[in-house]
């Protein structure tokens, strides 16, 4: 009897082990204490001086907290072309018994071009964000943002 307890113990550890080594493989998604944040395109504009020959694509970015996600700020935004957009953009948590989104929390933009800017040159791919835990994480988004 002795033998079949200390055998089905050993077991359970053993399964026990397994499971605990296992979870590392499996990705439950967005980490715990890092903003879930929905993105938008606010104000946009492309200029050109007509002095200067320059021009000036200008927007803003709208983040939006979903409720029950806590604060962070968002540090860059990856673009496209490999470049990225430094934001450093707050964003506040958003109390779980929210009906809608928090924000938005913005951050705007002005680049300068010496020709036109090629179409489909500023296109947002994904974000990073820094939660108050000082979890990092890089969200990807599932439909890139198109700014210009």
């Amino acid at each position: 009897m002795k033998l079949l307890q200390r055998g089905l113990t050993l077991t359970l550890f053993a399964l026990a082990g397994l499971f605990i080594a296992g979870c590392g493989n499996f990705n439950f998604g967005h980490p715990v204490g890092v903003p879930t944040v929905t993105l938008g395109i606010g104000d946009r504009s492309l200029t050109q001086d007509q002095d200067t020959g320059i021009w000036t694509l200008s927007f803003t970015l709208n983040a939006y907290t979903l409720p029950g996600s806590p604060a962070g700020v968002i540090n860059s935004f990856q673009l496209q072309s490999g470049g990225n957009l430094t934001a450093g953009l707050r964003v506040e948590d958003c109390e779980p018994k929210t009906a809608t989104e928090c924000g938005p929390f913005t951050v705007k933009y002005s680049r300068g071009f010496t020709s036109y800017p090629p179409e489909n040159s500023y296109i947002i791919t994904a974000y990073t964000v820094v939660g108050q835990n000082g979890t990092v994480y890089t969200q990807v988004l599932a439909d890139p943002l198109v700014i210009h």
